[in-house]
């Protein structure tokens, strides 16, 4: 029973509200923990929205192959079927014998990422109800599905949410360390060689000044042949680091 209550408060009533119930005794402070307790749960729901009524139908939406996991092939599932109004649809499994079929061609659903989006079609399935639409995913995190069309004579206007996409990272055994060179690291070595260029200069100025001074000297001409090589290695690995930084 108290849980039924807590699970009633917490979903309709604003907590600021609650609190002032408690300050003039109109409300037991057990209840209020509880509710706090479970209020979280709820709220970390809300990022899995996976299923809805609209009118007279239920509809509910799942990935084909879990874990998900972006830059892998998958397909975004949909169940449509009669909606048992004495339940929410959360609380009620899809039921293929009330699936509802014909729906190819009156109804779609939009995958948005942030500013992104595309409209995937919906092919039917051997099930009755049942629905699919192939997508690899090559974003990680949340996304919303957005219906689009009709249900026989039912206009849709639905939002659903499902589950996360996950980095690539959940499936590798043992794990791989990340290769990716953090911005700060990349300017410290950018800086390096930009210092070992700097002296590389100066010492092919002073070499210079000394073959003025001697140019019979065939080591000193050597000398700043070698220095001249390195100096063309840093600059290449300097453009070499810069190019792949872009990509």
């Amino acid at each position: 029973m108290i849980s039924k209550f807590t699970h009633n408060l917490s979903k309709n009533v604003p907590l600021w509200f609650l609190f002032k119930l408690v300050v003039y005794g109109l409300v037991n402070k057990t209840y209020l923990i509880l509710a706090l307790m479970i209020t979280p749960l709820f709220l970390s729901g809300a990022f899995a929205h996976q299923s809805d009524s609209v009118g007279d139908y239920r509809i509910e939406i799942d990935w084909k192959n879990k874990p998900v996991v972006t830059g892998e092939s998958n397909a975004i599932i949909v169940y449509i079927s009669e909606m048992d109004k004495s339940k929410e649809a959360a609380d009620q499994p899809f039921v293929s014998e009330k699936g509802i079929e014909g729906l190819k061609k009156t109804l779609k659903i939009q995958l948005v990422v942030d500013t992104e989006s595309i409209t995937l079609p919906l092919t039917p399935t051997d099930v009755p109800g049942m629905y699919e639409s192939a997508v690899t995913p090559t974003f990680s995190g949340w996304s919303q599905l957005n219906f689009i069309g009709k249900i026989n004579e039912q206009n849709v206007n639905l939002a659903l949410h499902p589950l996360k996409v996950e980095e690539q990272e959940v499936l590798q055994f043992p794990p791989v360390e990340s290769t990716t060179v953090e911005s700060g690291d990349f300017e410290r070595e950018i800086n390096d060689l930009r210092s070992e260029i700097r002296t590389l200069q100066n010492t092919i100025e002073e070499l210079k000044e000394q073959e003025l001074e001697n140019q019979s000297n065939n080591a000193t001409g050597d000398a700043m042949i070698i220095a001249a090589i390195g100096l063309g290695i840093a600059g290449i690995a300097i453009g070499a680091a810069s190019f792949a930084r872009k990509k």
